[in-house]
This record gives C-alpha cells, sequence and structure tokens, in this order.
C-alpha cells in the first residue's frame, strides 16, 4: 500500500495529526501547498486533513480541483478544530466541504487546539468577536460547542490525542484487504 498524506496546518495540530498518521503507516507526508497532482496521483491512497475554519476545510480545494485526476484512487479526509466531536457540526463540515464530486469521500474529525495568542491578528480578531457574540446570549440556548467557546476563550488548550486517528487508520486497513 503506498500512500501520501496532504496537510494544510496553520497552527500546528493538523501538522500533528499528519506525523502520527505517517508513523502509523509509512505514507509520504507532503504539506497541501507544495503538493503536485503528477506527483499525488502516483499514490494509491490519498489523505488530506487541514485544519477547521468556519466549518471549511484548509486545502479542501486541492482535491476539488484536482478531483478527476484522482479517480479510483482511496481518498480520505480529516478535519481538525477547537470543538469537540459533535454530529450536528460534522454534518455542517460535509454538506459545506463534501461537494462536487466529493460527497462519498469518508471524512474524519479529530479535536486540535486553541490559543489565541499564536493566532494571526485576523483569526484572533472574528474568534474573539465570536465569542463576545455568544457571551450575549443566554446560555441556555447554547449548544455544547458554544458553551465550550465561552469556557475556553482566554485559555490555551491541546487536545491533540493520538487516539483519534485509530477510527481512519483502521478504515484505511479494512479497505487495503
Amino acid at each position: 500500500m503506498n500512500g501520501i498524506i496532504l496537510c494544510q496546518s496553520k497552527y500546528g495540530a493538523s501538522k500533528k495529526y499528519a506525523g502520527w498518521i505517517a508513523e502509523e503507516t509509512g505514507f509520504k507526508l507532503v504539506e497541501t501547498k507544495k503538493a503536485d497532482i503528477n506527483d499525488v496521483s502516483t499514490y494509491d491512497v490519498i489523505i488530506l486533513g487541514g485544519g477547521l475554519y468556519s466549518e471549511s476545510i484548509s486545502g479542501i480545494s486541492f482535491l476539488k480541483k484536482n478531483i478527476s485526476a484522482l479517480k479510483g484512487k482511496r481518498i480520505f479526509i480529516y478535519c481538525c478544530g477547537a470543538a469537540e466531536y459533535d454530529e450536528e457540526l460534522i454534518d455542517m463540515v460535509k454538506k459545506k466541504n463534501l461537494k462536487d464530486g466529493l460527497e462519498n469521500i469518508p471524512m474524519f474529525y479529530f479535536q486540535g487546539a486553541w490559543d489565541l495568542d499564536k493566532m494571526n491578528l485576523g483569526d484572533r480578531t472574528m474568534c474573539k468577536m465570536f465569542i463576545k457574540m455568544l457571551s450575549k446570549k443566554d446560555p441556555a440556548t447554547l449548544n455544547k460547542t458554544a458553551k465550550l467557546f465561552l469556557d475556553i476563550k482566554d485559555k490555551k488548550c491541546d487536545w491533540t490525542d493520538k487516539k483519534y486517528i485509530a477510527p481512519l487508520i483502521e478504515r484505511i486497513k479494512e479497505e487495503n484487504k
């Protein structure tokens, strides 16, 4: 089984997961921005991973742009964000990202990290505005993800854990039998 992991990581969590997946699979790891479709298309298994920003998966545009060149390949997607796993969130992410030929690609979610100090100005500003908006709402009306953001607003949190990649690794192995 030969494979490649394409990863677009802004603050490090997606890259950490890509490294763990590479350790488990022996697959080559490449930054999505540096990926060449001519190289990627030579692999049987392609994993694309990236951070989740406003329900958009970083790097997903590479797959959308090149999906026709990847016909017959086993493709997997993972994304990570600060929120805990939540079916409602996953459904929204799938609806937004897995379209235009990507509908049947398995997607996995891994919880990442949160550190406002490491964020660039745009991301930090957007997150602070989001938290300010949430703080004005009745706490009883907030879902668990919104409550998490209110709880962690000024904290540094790292939820990355190698255990999250287990379902992805298992699926790759199952499809390789």
